[in-house]
């Protein structure tokens, strides 16, 4: 019987992750660096709720509640 070769492991080393908010860390990976992500641990508001992001966007109901109001004043104008 022949020998079995060895099953080669992928090489590890360190590489710099780049987070959109600008945060900046290092992982161990078999991937090329640096490796660019949305959000990270360290941006996501789940693990850090003291930097939650206020909500920009409007509900439909405060959109259509503004419309309105818009077109009732315009109909007092005219």
């Amino acid at each position: 019987m022949a020998k079995k070769e060895k099953a080669q492991h992928p090489v590890l080393k360190e590489v710099q992750v780049l987070d959109i908010h600008g945060y900046e860390f290092t992982v161990w990976s078999t991937a090329e660096g640096p490796i660019k992500v949305e959000s990270s641990h360290l941006s996501h508001p789940v693990y850090n709720p003291d930097k939650v992001q206020k909500k920009v966007s409007l509900g439909r109901s405060q959109l259509m509640a503004e419309k309105m109001a818009k077109m009732a004043a315009m109909a007092k104008t005219a």
